[in-house]
């Protein structure tokens, strides 16, 4: 019985210190670093729908964003370290609210 207690005991400290592919790839780390949002910025009678990717680590991202009112097909965006990049999904929108969304990766 002490042995099943130590091989179980073994295989829980050998998971516990082994990272998930996530991990090593910094899967859940990665979004900490960036930040998504959307803004609408009038002109020439409309509004155009810009999703803004701001990114807080010293890492380049690769990222794909879209919105509620257009999600498909997703814009792809570089964003360098510690910096801000933006892409305008919708050119020509007589609506202002939308919501942004998006997903980064490192390069």
């Amino acid at each position: 019985m002490k042995a099943i207690g130590r091989i179980a005991f073994a295989l829980w400290a050998l998971s516990v210190t082994i990272p998930t592919a996530a991990e090593a790839d910094g899967g859940d780390d990665i979004k900490n670093c960036y930040q998504v949002r959307g803004e609408a910025r009038y002109g020439a009678l409309a509004y155009k729908h810009i999703v803004i990717v701001s990114n807080r680590c010293d890492i380049t991202l690769e990222c794909e964003v879209w919105t509620d009112v257009d999600p498909t097909p997703r814009q792809r965006l570089t964003v360098g370290p510690n910096s801000e990049a933006e892409v305008i999904i919708r050119n020509n929108s007589p609506a202002r609210a939308f919501k942004a969304f998006g997903e980064c990766k490192k390069q």
